[in-house]
């Protein structure tokens, strides 16, 4: 039989322990490198930290038990194309992948306003999916229905992050509330199989003429990835955010901080980026990191 004096040492033992792992649960993973919020230098260092987690983020493990959702493969919404009957399209079942090998650009980093500015490229995005399509274009009947793939290259993207300071078990924690994304592409291309009821020729005329009307379709597809690109980026941001506290990281005080490691797939020009231009500040004195993109255009019938 277990004395009571030691029944009661071994529950406070215990409450002890239970104490103790959530004290070491709240830190960070050590794949994740603080960043002090005095650090003059605080976008590379923010930068290095990013790259250095990325390759981890695309299967959501982080090491040391912690994990994310995973960036690859994205899955986005079904779109339904109905601007007239001489042209209806549906594309569902989409995935993309590519969106975990983003390159920053630029960065402005506000951490006690909890404000993230980032101008970043898309190198290269892969979709594939399901269509159902009928279009009247050029006196040529199109229909089709099938699989379809597609890529974008040397995409760009502008991404403003807004969030929050909370208290959480006495504590100071950050939540991202908002995440808003626009892509501007330059190089789209889809590739729809079966067209023409699998005819070969047809199908290659076919696909020429929708890649070189793209205004048809892209202004309905890039909002659905821009949708899905933020939600993933939000999810996997707010998951890392809640397992550490504010000060754990981005602590007061100064680092120091090497010059930034790029990405392989970066040509060895310098430094790269264009993250240390003096009068990039200035050319955005509010902020407005989306006033340099031309609205985009809508298609008309």
């Amino acid at each position: 039989m277990i004395p009571k004096w030691c029944g009661n040492r071994f529950g406070l033992m215990l409450l002890l322990l239970l104490a103790l792992c959530q004290l070491i649960y709240a830190k960070l993973p050590s794949t994740i490198k603080p960043c002090a919020r005095d650090d003059p230098h605080l976008e590379r260092c923010i930068i290095n930290a990013v790259y250095n987690l990325r390759p981890l983020l695309v299967h959501g493990s982080l090491g040391d038990g912690y994990t994310t959702p995973p960036l690859e493969p994205l899955a986005l919404d079904n779109i339904e194309l109905g601007r007239s009957s001489q042209f209806q399209a549906v594309f569902t079942d989409l995935e993309a992948t590519g969106g975990s090998n983003f390159i920053i650009d630029r960065l402005i980093a506000k951490p006690l306003d909890i404000s993230y500015d980032l101008w970043i490229t898309l190198p290269r995005i892969d979709f594939r999916g399901r269509y159902s399509m009928h279009l009247n274009l050029l006196l040529l009947d199109i229909k089709g229905k099938g699989n379809m793939q597609g890529y974008c290259e040397n995409a760009k993207a502008s991404v403003k992050m807004r969030g929050t300071r909370y208290l959480r078990n006495g504590q100071d924690y950050v939540k991202f509330t908002k995440m808003t994304m626009r892509i501007e592409f330059k190089d789209f291309k889809l590739n729809l199989e079966n067209l023409f009821n699998g005819d070969r020729i047809l199908g290659e005329v076919g696909n020429a003429l929708i890649n070189n009307n793209q205004d048809l379709y892209l202004n309905e597809i890039v909002p659905g990835l821009e949708h899905g690109l933020s939600k993933k980026f939000l999810d996997v941001a707010n998951e890392i955010l809640a397992t550490a506290t504010f000060d754990e990281m981005f602590p007061p005080g100064r680092t120091v901080i090497n010059p930034i490691t790029f990405p392989s797939r970066l040509p060895p020009t310098g430094l790269g980026p264009a993250i240390f231009e003096p009068p990039f500040v200035s050319k955005h004195p509010d902020g407005e990191i989306f006033g340099q993109l031309a609205p985009r255009k809508h298609q008309t019938t």
